[in-house]
């Protein structure tokens, strides 16, 4: 445990979990504005596309710091195993399948499909209703093996976290290195170890691990080689190059491989995206509890799952009135756009909220 003692466990208030959500959920929207110029637009020499390109990059951890948000938030509670399923999932089921309706009918009347309801209940179960959906689909899966996970981080020791750890790393990351750029796949069979299980662990991981001057954390987890502030160093060092890894590395590998867009080091299952998610996880961690929630900060986080469902709706209501990506430089739209919408989405789910059963769906 710590050796100096005195300085609180940070996560003794949540108001830094409230704040990083808050952020998350403005840097998914920043996404689904900027990537129609990053991934779009061929210039990969002009200042336009960099625009894009260094927003889209900033904003591409926003996954990964929900996933480690949820490992945080629910690994270190028990729940008994009915009352966590049904709970859990009558708050993700319900709101999801009424938002998917809602996305069916849009996209009925935007482009004829889905045109039947069969075919409506094909794209609900294969994931294919609207292009930012999927996200529910990786929340259900990490519910299920929630009840598997929590008994062990309970506990597992130093050596066991750093071994799945690894064995997530090699499985998400190396993997995919070694496919994507030269066309080897590794026979060994990982499924268990990829995707997001290691964002879940990981955030339950940072979220207790204490540094060499605080209390708290648990006995199972050493401290940190840092002290508290030699931590937010390393964690703001972590943001900068893995925010800079992102953009370069896409210019690069955008370059080199036909000069036609790479999406590799956009996705949230690679080295750059991980790295930049932990730096920012404990950044809020250890910066941002020094000031209670302020109302509307309280208010946008219960919002949020609401915000992330309508906000495609206003990212295509702001495009149609005449608010696109491209009508002026993206330096400047992209920044003002994300507000907008982030507004307006914000505005939309306290409508909603306040009708009869409104909160059940949001």
């Amino acid at each position: 445990m710590s050796t100096a003692a005195s300085a609180p466990a940070p996560t003794a208030s949540l108001a830094w979990a409230d704040r990083l959500r808050n952020l998350a959920t403005v840097m998914v929207i920043g996404i689904h504005v900027s990537a129609p110029v990053a991934h779009g637009y061929a210039a990969f020499d002009s200042w336009f596309w960099w625009a894009a390109n260094w927003w889209d990059s900033a904003c591409r951890p926003s996954v990964p710091l929900f996933v480690m948000l949820s490992g945080f938030l629910l690994l270190g509670k028990d729940y008994p195993l009915g009352d966590f399923l049904q709970r859990r999932f009558t708050r993700v089921i319900v709101p999801s399948l009424a938002w998917m309706v809602v996305y069916n009918i849009y996209n009925h009347l935007a482009s004829g499909q889905p045109a039947t309801f069969a075919e409506a209940g094909v794209r609900m179960v294969e994931n294919k209703v609207h292009y930012h959906l999927w996200f529910i689909y990786l929340i259900v899966g990490l519910y299920l093996v929630y009840p598997i996970m929590r008994p062990w981080v309970r506990t597992a020791r130093e050596r066991d976290y750093w071994y799945l750890f690894a064995l997530c790393a090699m499985a998400s990351w190396g993997y995919k290195i070694l496919y994507v750029f030269w066309n080897i796949s590794i026979g060994i069979y990982w499924e268990f170890f990829c995707n997001n299980l290691g964002y879940f662990v990981l955030g339950y991981y940072l979220g207790n691990k204490p540094t060499l001057d605080e209390t708290g954390g648990h006995g199972h987890l050493s401290p940190w080689p840092f002290t508290r502030r030699q931590l937010l160093w390393v964690a703001g060092g972590l943001v900068v190059v893995g925010t800079v890894a992102t953009a370069v590395g896409t210019y690069w590998a955008s370059k080199k491989y036909g000069h036609e867009f790479h999406p590799y080091f956009y996705d949230y299952l690679t080295p750059n995206v991980g790295l930049c998610a932990a730096g920012w996880f404990l950044l809020a961690k250890y910066t941002w509890n020094r000031r209670p929630l302020l109302e509307v900060e309280r208010e946008f986080a219960i919002a949020s799952f609401g915000i992330y469902f309508v906000h495609v709706l206003l990212l295509d209501f702001w495009s149609k009135v005449g608010y696109w990506q491209t009508r002026y430089h993206p330096a400047k739209t992209i920044p003002i756009l994300t507000a907008m919408i982030t507004l307006s989405s914000f505005v939309a789910i306290l409508l909603v909220r306040s009708l009869p059963g409104g909160k059940k769906i949001t």
